[in-house]
């Protein structure tokens, strides 16, 4: 008689022959071992079952006789945790599809443990890690040409800042341009900062196209700052240990010095690494994390893998800014560092003769001072032409590979997000208002009176000490000298104060009318009118027209005072703010002190013959 047996691979009902009882067939349709049940397992089984059947359901014979290995069913596949049949799948599927048990692995298995996530699917950061990247970085690659003009543009500020605060001798000119210096190295590592954040902010929206990012000068600054310390407080802990036994073999082990340096960079790849961790905890709305290097290299443990590829591609992409900086440093450094020793030795001299020149006869100290007598070095500034060079080409190839960097920090965030620990939600506070304004009281209320004072205040001030800045700057670097160039630059910032406030009462007149726009422009009086007229509207920009002539006046009367009390001052500039000495004259002679003097008349033995 012939059997039905069910092939296992292809689940494809199988007739077998009688002879082919307890033996095994092929499938002819996927080739298959499939097992036929023997002869004489079927009437065994009826024969127990009848005999289970004849005797009382409640003897003890009827359980005695009672078969439990004959009532299991072994081509049947139940999941041992939920008791799902999975009869109906195939024999490699070792995963419940129910409770996602897999018997295998004695645990969830691994769809199982995606559907529990959260997020995405963090496989599929590795599928456009690298193509889909690069198309984000070809829609938004104004960003990467923004990115390389403003390294450009704060790359001169900064190295020219620095030329002049070598170049220049007075104390108070070179803290202005050291203060420029820092200001505008802080800007490159800041606006850095800043657009990463803005496209990994961007990234979590999932968004490919980003709008305009604007510039702030003030916030790249201050991020440029927060660059700084988050590496002196995050990566100077980790970095101590490196640093200290750097320290000990060139000490003690008798190493080159730059033994600690290498020793610091290699460690730092790690610290870097950590970084995209970094950046997703500062676009968060609790950025605390993100300082602390305890809660981030658990995070970074579980996430290794992706970080290290961006750290392996932050290096690779990078890598002609990194020659650059290399051969800038191991071909020039030597050359520049004696540049800047040059220079500064020579406004030390600088400083030396003219607080020597400025000392009375009768002072103790005039001539003491070595540097005096010391010649200014001539410096030769040829070899700046290689590094310059080669800082350029590192800024020219900085920009995309920047970009693509950030994108690939956003998308490793967006996908990793639920193994980094971030805190997405901040507490909110509910604010509820006395009084319910009604909706007609949308209008901003017009400025207070002390409001306007303020507000002008602040903008003649502001001018003021802008034009005294750029004076002091002028009269250090001409022959005008300090207090003179100082009292310029105060007069020039009284001047643009007002130039503000005029400029301001007309942009008022034009919104108020075109023909009260052109009468104050070309009216001589048309201002005054206006401002008499429509005070409410012109008071700002008439007060701070006013206090910028006010201080004008002030500046320009304490100027005369000063001239007349100081009639060197102005007049007799010799050498800066010194006024010219007058020719001693000798009593012995006789002369007069206004009279022509005859070459040799002074000399010791000689006479004039009449």
């Amino acid at each position: 008689m012939a059997v039905k047996v069910k092939c296992t691979g292809c689940q494809k009902v199988l007739t077998a022959p009688d002879e082919a009882r307890g033996k095994a067939i092929k499938c002819p349709n996927c080739q298959t071992r499939v097992s036929v049940p023997a002869a004489d397992a079927a009437p065994a089984k009826k024969k127990k079952s009848a005999a289970a059947a004849s005797a009382a359901p409640d003897s003890e014979s009827a359980i005695a006789s009672l078969d439990l290995r004959s009532l299991e069913d072994k081509e049947a596949r139940i999941c041992p945790k939920c008791g799902y049949d999975m009869s109906h799948y195939d024999e490699e599927t070792t995963e419940c599809p129910k409770c996602g048990y897999d018997t295998a692995a004695g645990g969830l298995g691994e769809k199982a443990r995606k559907k529990q996530l959260k997020g995405p699917d963090p496989d599929k950061f590795y599928a456009g890690m690298w193509k889909g990247c690069w198309k984000f970085v070809g829609v938004n690659q104004a960003l990467a040409w923004r990115t390389i003009l403003y390294t450009l543009i704060f790359s001169v500020l900064m190295f020219g800042s620095l030329f002049l605060y070598l170049y220049i001798s007075p104390v108070p000119p070179r803290a202005f341009f050291a203060l420029c210096a820092v200001v505008s190295a802080m800007m490159i590592p800041g606006w850095l900062w800043f657009l990463d954040e803005q496209i990994v902010a961007n990234t979590l929206m999932r968004k490919d196209k980003l709008k305009r990012i604007n510039l702030d000068i003030f916030l790249c600054a201050a991020l440029g700052v927060k660059s700084v310390m988050w590496h002196v407080l995050f990566a100077g802990p980790l970095l101590a240990i490196p640093a200290l036994v750097g320290w000990a073999l060139v000490q003690f082990g008798g190493l080159p010095t730059f033994v600690p340096p290498i020793v610091v960079g290699v460690c730092y790849l790690p610290v870097l690494s950590m970084l995209p961790i970094v950046i997703g905890h500062m676009v968060m709305p609790v950025q605390t994390p993100g300082w602390m290097f305890w809660k981030v290299i658990p995070a970074w443990l579980r996430v290794l893998k992706p970080c290290l590829l961006w750290l392996m591609l932050l290096l690779f992409t990078n890598l002609p800014a990194i020659a650059c900086l290399s051969v800038i440093g191991a071909v020039s450094g030597p050359s520049l560092q004696q540049i800047a020793q040059q220079m500064d030795h020579n406004a030390a001299i600088a400083r030396a003769k003219t607080a020597d020149e400025n000392m009375s006869a009768k002072d103790p100290n005039k001539g003491k001072d070595p540097l005096i007598k010391e010649e200014f070095t001539k410096v030769n500034y040829f070899p700046l032409i290689l590094p310059g060079a080669l800082w350029l080409v590192a800024c020219l190839s900085i920009g995309f590979p920047a970009v693509y960097l950030m994108r690939l920090n956003g998308q490793l965030v967006y996908f990793f997000r639920d193994q980094l620990d971030m805190i997405t939600l901040a507490k909110e506070y509910k604010y509820v208002a006395k009084e319910r304004k009604d909706e007609d009281e949308e209008e901003a209320k017009p400025k207070t009176m002390p409001q306007v004072l303020v507000e002008s205040i602040i903008v003649v001030v502001a001018c003021v000490l802008i034009g005294a800045v750029f004076g002091m700057v002028t009269g250090s670097l001409s022959n005008t000298g300090l207090v003179p160039g100082i009292l310029m630059g105060l007069l020039m910032g009284c001047s643009l104060a007002g130039f503000i406030g005029g400029v301001q009462l007309i942009i008022v007149a034009f919104k108020q009318s075109v023909g009260w726009g052109l009468i104050v422009l070309l009216v001589p009086c048309g201002a005054l009118v206006y401002v008499i007229k429509f005070w409410q509207d012109a008071r700002g920009p008439f007060l701070t027209s006013l206090f910028a002539n006010v201080t004008y006046g002030a500046v320009l009367g304490g100027t005369l005072a000063a001239g007349v009390a100081m009639p060197g001052m102005f007049g007799g500039v010799q050498g800066g703010n010194q006024p010219v000495q007058e020719a001693p004259v000798d009593p012995a002679a006789g002369a007069n002190p206004g009279a022509p003097q005859i070459e040799g008349q002074n000399l010791p033995g000689a006479e004039v013959l009449n």
